[in-house]
């Protein structure tokens, strides 16, 4: 099971945001990244997931809208 949440570190204990449907004593595994810190990567994760076939022949024309090749 993923869950994921939003917490606060505060004296050394994470502190969920809301609340959690867990049982008490669950033994889970964290995986952390900072709210404020953004992946330099997001805007283009997935772009190439359309479909296209011709996407190293027509970069330009998917990325900067140039004319497609032929």
């Amino acid at each position: 099971m993923t869950i994921e949440l939003e917490a606060v570190f505060e004296n050394g204990v994470f502190k969920p945001k809301q609340p959690v449907a867990l049982e008490e004593g669950t033994c889970v595994r964290l995986t952390l990244q900072t709210a404020d810190v953004e992946d330099p990567l997001e805007g283009v994760i997935g772009i190439g997931d359309s479909g296209r076939t011709d996407g190293a022949e027509n970069h330009d024309h998917y990325i900067y809208g140039t004319r497609k090749r032929r």
